[in-house]
């Protein structure tokens, strides 16, 4: 089963639907809620509503879900934050990897289909950059950088590294060995990404 904690409800809805027009059953559930069945669905998603707390109660909030997740069976482990890194990214990112008492995860934040592209590290909605879109004057999360490197590493202690577009060209088999020579070396590695699909 895949497990999956999501810092809002638009964010858990919008990932929910991508597994299920995949053939995937899916079950989307308040992160608080007691989970009692295992197994019932391919894919099962606790919604923390974090996006807008303060650090700390987002950390606790997505530690107790993915611990929640464990106890059910899953295998498989995703974080569905904001495509633009607003909200307590870093925070939310240590926690599940503190509660799978894991060092290492892979994060992609690029979706072409909505506009979102990374390039060399650097974000871009619809071709602007991030800190020069309409996200740049969030009233809560204002983005004044377009490095995800940069961005991330200011929200964690961990090590922050990337895997630039060059090396995703070189297609799935290279990329697979980049990934595996990065787990040595860092926590959190973002990969480029421009087009569906890569």
């Amino acid at each position: 089963m895949i497990g999956v904690v999501a810092d809002d409800t638009t964010g858990a809805n919008d990932i929910g639907v991508m597994f299920s027009k995949n053939k995937y059953s899916v079950k989307i559930l308040p992160h608080d809620i007691s989970l009692e069945t295992k197994n019932d669905s391919d894919v099962l998603i606790l919604d923390t509503n974090s996006r807008l707390d303060p650090p700390n109660d987002s950390y606790d909030k997505v530690y107790s879900s993915t611990k929640k997740l464990k106890e059910q069976g899953c295998s498989l482990y995703f974080n569905k934050t904001c495509s633009v890194f607003r909200g307590n990214i870093g925070m939310e990112f240590d926690a599940m990897l503190d509660a799978l008492d894991e060092n290492f995860a892979v994060v992609v934040l690029s979706f072409p289909k909505n506009g979102r592209k990374t390039i060399h590290g650097i974000h871009t909605v619809y071709g602007k950059l991030l800190e020069e879109s309409e996200f740049a004057n969030d009233p809560v999360h204002p983005m004044y950088d377009s490095n995800l490197v940069n961005i991330l590493q200011k929200q964690t202690e961990r090590k922050v590294s990337m895997v630039d577009i060059e090396k995703v060209r070189r297609g799935s088999k290279k990329l697979r060995e980049t990934i595996e020579e990065q787990k040595d070396q860092t926590n959190y590695c973002i990969i480029d990404a421009e087009i569906n699909g890569i």
